[in-house]
């Protein structure tokens, strides 16, 4: 449910910002969140998903972690209970 484009700046800080999924509606986005096939949204299963592009009929796909970029992010959530941190 978010996808980053690119990285302006990154910026160190002594607490937790607020994040504009989580101000939404904090019940459902966490700070962590990120897609997870393995993990339901309180709604609805993020294991499959449909492609941008492919219609409104298209074949559902299985949804990879991360949104793909596991290889490059999974070492950010090491040891994390993403579970409770979705």
């Amino acid at each position: 449910f978010k996808s980053i484009k690119s990285i302006v700046r990154i910026t160190l800080a002594e607490e937790r910002p607020p994040i504009s999924w989580q101000m939404a509606n904090g019940r459902e986005y966490g700070f962590f969140s990120n897609v997870n096939p393995n993990v339901d949204h309180p709604r609805w299963s993020q294991a499959t998903e449909r492609r941008i592009g492919g219609g409104l009929f298209a074949k559902r796909v299985p949804t990879l972690m991360f949104n793909g970029y596991e290889k490059e992010v999974g070492g950010l959530y090491a040891g994390m209970d993403l579970t409770v941190n979705f």
